[in-house]
């Protein structure tokens, strides 16, 4: 099943006994090979792409952006904001407002204070931020469609017939579906990575210092993280982390590659950094992250950690809320 349908019908399926606490919780944390991880990976994105479908059928102006025009720019914009609402503010309210992980799934959290018990200084930074994060992203969208609509010379023209006239042009199109988790996942690691310590410096100049201090150092305010933390992030670090919609810049593709990587961005950061292991979002390893700083700068399926050295075993974290 996908994200967040399936987390929502397994958490409700804990059982309370009589005290609230949650009767069995013993399928929660099984692993997968990592066959099967491939596998399921995109039936998990199967939200992802659905709503890139219906964007890309009912919100998509490509007529329209040969010109820049309020309305067709508003469209976006709205829709942007839309799935923010609806993605962000449901499983924020489903986890932390609502009452349903009561008794059920309140010992998964990783960090079992309530990180939004201060007031509203935490939240409303988030939702800001994150809000300002969709901007961008709604950003990157309208120049690609003012850049593919005027047939610019900057872009690589687009093509509009996804399975085309052969094998060969529906197998490049299935592939490019296929790889943008993966090609996500590395232009994270690199990006994220480029604002931490570099240990050496250029021009007296240590570049990702400079970078955490001034830019990244904002995200980390979310060290007992959130669903809105994952894109409350300095408007900067908004502008890198969109470029790895940037691909259509060097590549032949249909929009709906480029929309699915740029949905990608929009959503993943949300079970990423909901704070709660699974049947929640599950992400210890990102929590490891926000909790030690320097380390788990990815995401397991891409090892980048393991080949630099900054890997970070999660086991801990998962043994810990198993105990709670």
């Amino acid at each position: 099943m996908t994200w967040p349908v399936e987390n929502i019908i397994r958490i409700l399926s804990i059982q309370k006994n009589a005290n609230g606490d949650a009767c069995n919780t013993n399928n929660n944390n099984l692993k997968q090979g990592l066959a099967a991880e491939l596998l399921v990976r995109h039936l998990r994105l199967f939200t992802y792409l659905v709503i890139t479908y219906f964007a890309y059928q009912y919100t998509w102006p490509i007529e329209e952006a040969k010109e820049w025009n309020l309305k067709w720019v508003l469209v976006v914009l709205f829709r942007n904001l839309f799935i923010e609402f609806i993605l962000y503010g449901g499983w924020h309210w489903f986890l932390y407002v609502s009452g349903f992980v009561n008794g059920r799934i309140e010992h998964k959290k990783f960090n079992p204070e309530n990180q939004y018990d201060d007031g509203g200084k935490n939240i409303v930074r988030e939702v800001t931020f994150t809000t300002l994060g969709f901007f961008m992203s709604t950003a990157f969208e309208c120049v690609v469609l003012n850049l593919w609509s005027r047939k610019s010379i900057y872009i690589v023209p687009f093509y509009s017939d996804f399975f085309g006239n052969s094998f060969a042009w529906t197998f490049y199109s299935i592939f490019h579906v296929l790889i943008v988790a993966y090609w996500r996942d590395a232009h994270f690691y690199f990006i994220h990575r480029a604002m931490h310590k570099w240990n050496f410096k250029i021009f007296g100049i240590d570049i990702g210092y400079f970078l955490y201090k001034y830019v990244h150092s904002l995200h980390h305010k979310s060290k007992n993280p959130g669903p809105f933390s994952g894109l409350s992030m300095h408007p900067f670090e908004h502008f890198l982390y969109y470029t790895c919609t940037l691909t259509c810049l060097f590549f032949p593709l249909h929009p709906y590659h480029f929309l699915y990587t740029k949905f990608h961005a929009d959503i993943s950061p949300i079970a990423g950094h909901d704070g709660y292991d699974k049947p929640a979002g599950g992400s210890a390893f990102h929590y490891l992250h926000h909790s030690l700083v320097d380390c788990n700068y990815g995401t397991p399926m891409v090892p980048l950690d393991y080949m630099f050295g900054s890997l970070k075993s999660d086991e801990k974290v998962k043994t810990k809320t198993k105990k709670k």
